[in-house]
């Protein structure tokens, strides 16, 4: 049975292409919306796996795309949600991941990138356009722990191979993704563990039973 999607964005074009690019991937779209209080009516109506949103759309409380996902959080615990936007600024984009946000797909890129963004997601991957896997591996330094936070299953993965001693590189040709790709997701475990170095990761996920 394919996914079901619901696809929201208050640009006509964005929403005809995007659901194009979705149903050609064999995904059931199953709404789309022009507006934050449309998508929330439909999501409280129609059963779905994933919405894709765009961040900031227009809505009777302003443009706050943080309430937007706020409200869906509070609503819908376990839905899969993916934030599609041109917003790059690294503290915008860590704190979507922080509000629950699994996937958040770079407007600049391939429409037929949000197929793959959604069956990421909807398998309990962290999924970030390459864009913006730059930006926030560039700005790690500052990244702000999440000690507590539930590692999703692809990053418990990556962090058991990571401590059994395989490389970044290894993983990644395992796992059929990038470097990057692979390194973002070890980097979220770490701040959700509150670790900060490799060298006290190993003894972190032995002690816990991690392993």
């Amino acid at each position: 049975m394919p996914l079901k999607v619901i696809l929201a964005d208050d640009h006509p074009l964005v929403l005809v292409g995007g659901a194009l690019a979705l149903r050609n991937a064999h995904l059931d779209v199953v709404g789309e919306a022009r507006a934050a209080d449309e998508l929330l009516a439909m999501l409280d109506e129609r059963p779905c796996d994933v919405v894709i949103t765009d961040f900031l759309m227009p809505s009777d409380r302003g443009d706050d795309g943080f309430a937007l996902l706020d409200t869906i959080q509070a609503r819908h615990p376990i839905l899969r949600v993916i934030v599609l936007t041109m917003v790059n600024r690294p503290a915008a984009l860590q704190s979507m991941l922080a509000r629950g946000v699994l996937g958040i797909v770079d407007k600049r890129s391939p429409m037929d990138e949000l197929a793959v963004a959604a069956r990421a997601v909807y398998d309990g991957e962290t999924y970030l356009s390459e864009t913006l896997l730059d930006i926030l591996n560039e700005a790690d330094d500052t990244s702000v722990a999440m000690p507590g936070a539930e590692l999703s299953p692809r990053e418990k993965e990556v962090i058991r191979a990571f401590v059994n001693g395989q490389s970044l590189q290894q993983i990644a040709d395992r796992e059929g993704k990038s470097v990057k790709t692979i390194s973002r997701q070890k980097r979220d475990a770490m701040r959700k563990l509150g670790v900060d170095h490799d060298s006290l990761l190993g003894d972190y996920v032995r002690d816990h039973g991690l392993l």
